[in-house]
């Protein structure tokens, strides 16, 4: 389900060290309405969430450089504590990226995804995001 179109488009942050995964990933949510800004590691994720104020949703690899997701997340977290999370991974998530998918703070999205998956998933978090 795309954004309302009553409302501003929802802007995605997309991180992710492949840059095939991070076109594929605007040319699927781009058509769909939303605003997409891509970035290629955790440290540049952080900088555009402080430069972005409209960026509800950021979706990153966990094992995104320099240090994986978690130190990206973390001061994400810190900067902006109401944005949505969706991690992505090929494989299991570490231990403390689990948590935080567990404890509700954000959702899991399996690679390979199918572009629906990935829709489904952007619009659920913002709906969070609007409920939060």
């Amino acid at each position: 389900m795309p954004p309302m179109s009553d409302t501003p488009p929802a802007t995605v942050l997309v991180g992710d060290d492949e840059p095939l995964l991070r076109k594929l990933t605007e040319r699927i949510l781009a058509p769909r309405g939303f605003q997409v800004v891509t970035v290629a590691d955790g440290d540049a994720a952080v900088r555009a969430v402080e430069r972005r104020p409209d960026i509800g949703v950021v979706l990153l690899d966990a094992n995104m450089p320099p240090e994986g997701a978690g130190a990206a997340l973390r001061a994400i977290r810190e900067l902006r504590p109401r944005v949505r999370v969706i991690l992505t991974s090929g494989e299991a998530l570490p231990p403390d990226l689990d948590r935080e998918i567990a404890d509700g703070e954000g959702l899991f999205l399996r690679k390979p995804f199918a572009p629906e998956a990935l829709v489904r998933a952007v619009s659920d978090a913002l709906v969070q995001v609007e409920e939060g």
